[in-house]
């Protein structure tokens, strides 16, 4: 950029900005003037002290919303694989069942292959936009795509017809031929699904919706597994004048703990707030030096993993710091007055966006099940979890059930009717047929264009 802030480099020449003007409304306020800016790789913005112009795939037109049109028509396997090919944006996990037993995933969205001098590289950075890094073939962030230099449909990561299929979000492919991307979800739900239907599939029991529906309630926490024992024994073997009779007494409740994140669970309410404090004495004090904040952290399987000399642990060892995130923890819990997990795992986070003026038109605080790590998801910090769970047999039935209600109107009997069953993933019928005895029934009307 130069001096004036009026133009940038790009390609051995200096451009101009496209600029655009909007007046922003402000109630009881002076309205406001945003001026925005435009490279020929997007937005141009300020972030984190950089200047960036961000490209996107979704700056260029797109065939998602034909493509999800196609898929609600779709007669068949061929017909929605077909679809599937013209599902430009975003990148999406897509899991496909019929009824005549056909199966598949895709993943979604035009995947572009960046290049830095001719090679393909990982779009994992921010490249330098001056000398055109990182662009794709046939780039054209605001105009019509030529559908160029993007990963081949046959070559994103898919399954047809697997045995079992399954996704939560997790890396889907170790070694991938493109650069996919890197902000996955950690493993843990991904590994528990696949270690459950693995084991329905070999046992004599039917693999049927019930099984599917107890499997979404499945609250079994993996990070325990490898966290807990070492815990416990780091307290054991702490030193003996320390005397804490409560850092024992929280040991023995992890130790007889069954790893599930249930609301009326003191073992979990324990390792909850332990793996809090101990993720914030590992990363914070290097994390802030770089100024960088707690969304930086690497994940909790990464934590899980590190080994007692990394130097990370330079200053204070594996073992003591976890001893001190427990003492850390207990202080909480004490402090709050919490005795079982769901007293701070609850639905208070679920709010309603004008909650906070009008409290009446949020729902009712209830305990939850479920972490971040859990088949069953929840995440109390940031009311993130089921938005929908529905169990569907191809050809036959469907089952369902959402956290609140179908209706906005706080005065209608469908405005919080769910919350309850949303929480024990009891789920209500689905029908399409108008004679169903099943109590609910579907209709649409008029036509689709």
């Amino acid at each position: 950029v130069d001096d004036a802030g009026e133009r940038y480099r790009y390609e051995g020449e200096w451009r101009e900005f496209e600029t655009e003007s909007r007046e922003i409304p402000v109630s009881g306020g002076e309205d406001r003037i945003l001026e925005t800016r435009r490279t020929v790789h997007g937005p141009f913005i300020e972030r984190e002290g950089r200047h960036v112009g961000v490209a996107w795939t979704g700056h260029a037109a797109t065939r998602t919303t034909l493509a999800i049109d196609e898929l609600g028509r779709a007669d068949g396997f061929d017909d929605a694989l077909a679809a599937t090919r013209k599902f430009d944006l975003p990148t999406q996990n897509l899991v496909y069942a019929d009824a005549d037993g056909r199966t598949m995933y895709y993943a979604t969205g035009q995947l572009p292959i960046r290049r830095v001098d001719g090679e393909a590289v990982a779009g994992d950075r921010v490249f330098d936009g001056s000398a055109g890094e990182g662009e794709w073939a046939g780039f054209e962030p605001f105009g019509r795509s030529t559908w160029e230099g993007f990963v081949p449909f046959e070559e994103k990561p898919h399954a047809i017809d697997p045995e079992v299929l399954s996704t939560a979000n997790q890396r889907v492919i170790d070694d991938p031929t493109h650069y996919v991307g890197v902000d996955y979800a950690a493993p843990y739900r991904g590994a528990r699904i696949a270690e459950r239907l693995d084991a329905g599939v070999a046992g004599e029991d039917p693999v049927d919706p019930a099984f599917h529906r107890e499997l979404q309630r499945d609250v079994r926490d993996g990070r325990a597994d490898r966290l807990v024992p070492d815990l416990v024994a780091a307290v054991a073997e702490r030193d003996a004048a320390d005397g804490s009779d409560r850092l024992a007494a929280a040991a023995a409740t992890l130790g007889d703990w069954d790893r599930r994140m249930a609301a009326d669970s003191r073992g979990a309410l324990v390792f909850d707030r332990w793996l809090d404090r101990f993720r914030d004495l590992v990363f914070a004090p290097a994390f802030d030096d770089a100024d960088l904040g707690e969304a930086y952290y690497p994940n909790d399987w990464v934590l899980a993993r590190l080994p007692a000399d990394d130097p990370l642990f330079a200053d204070r060892s594996r073992e003591a710091t976890m001893v001190a995130a427990l003492s850390a923890a207990l202080d909480e819990i004490d402090e709050a007055g919490w005795e079982t997990y769901g007293d701070r795992n609850t639905t208070a986070a679920i709010a309603h966006p004008l909650g906070g003026e009008a409290p009446f038109l949020n729902y009712p605080t209830l305990p939850a099940d479920g972490s971040p790590a859990t088949v069953m998801n929840y995440r109390v910090d940031d009311a993130v979890g089921s938005s929908w769970r529905m169990v569907v047999r191809p050809g036959e039935g469907a089952t369902a059930v959402l956290p609140g209600g179908n209706s906005g109107d706080y005065f209608s009997e469908h405005y919080g009717d769910q919350l309850r069953d949303w929480l024990a993933n009891d789920q209500k019928p689905m029908s399409l047929d108008p004679d169903s005895e099943a109590g609910e029934t579907v209709s649409f009307g008029g036509e689709s264009s």
